[in-house]
């Protein structure tokens, strides 16, 4: 009997198991990431807004970012930005939506929340869907589009040069990016 395994399938069973192969013995603590901070913001996912609503709740149980998956599919869509990458950029930012910022002036996205001002400096939005649609287009046109006011390349990598204080932000979204993906449901 053969059975149809997909990669997000074989990572799942893999898991922190050993793969044994031709004699050798390797010892993964994780799955192979799909995201690294070099990857392509370009590339869309391909998952639906039911698939990455339900991995977002398998990773933060009731948050309040659940519902936004077909507003970031759509995204994906009109701006050709990886809805993955949308969503967890998302989680971090706000705390998986339950951040001071994300629930007063549904700002998921911490955008112009400042070091100096975080919470008073931060732009408000009518609703999470708002906020989505507003910064993944400033997001687009500046940062991931050649040509725009902070574009270092269409990456993580090239996104925190200009767009965080943190470090370590571009590892951080990549780690948020395959744990959601490596939750997705078949």
């Amino acid at each position: 009997m053969t059975q149809n395994l997909t990669r997000r399938s074989v990572l799942k069973a893999l898991g922190s198991a050993s793969i044994v192969a031709a004699g050798s013995v390797s010892f993964l603590s994780r799955p192979v990431a799909a995201y690294t901070i070099d990857s392509d913001l370009r590339q869309p996912a391909n998952v639906t807004g039911g698939q990455l609503d339900a991995a977002i709740d398998a990773m933060s149980s009731g948050s309040p970012l659940i519902g936004l998956g077909d507003t970031w599919i759509t995204v994906q869509n009109n701006r050709q930005i990886n809805a993955i990458y949308m969503a967890a950029h998302a989680a971090l930012e706000s705390a998986w939506g339950r951040s001071d910022i994300a629930q007063e002036k549904n700002n998921i996205y911490g955008f112009d929340a400042r070091d100096i001002c975080p919470r008073e400096c931060a732009d408000e939005y009518a609703s999470f869907a708002q906020c989505v649609r507003q910064v993944m287009e400033y997001v687009d046109q500046e940062y991931l589009t050649p040509g725009g006011t902070y574009y270092e390349g269409a990456t993580l990598r090239g996104m925190n040069v200009h767009y965080a204080t943190d470090p370590q932000w571009a590892e951080k979204i990549a780690s948020i990016m395959n744990d959601l993906d490596a939750n997705l449901p078949n």
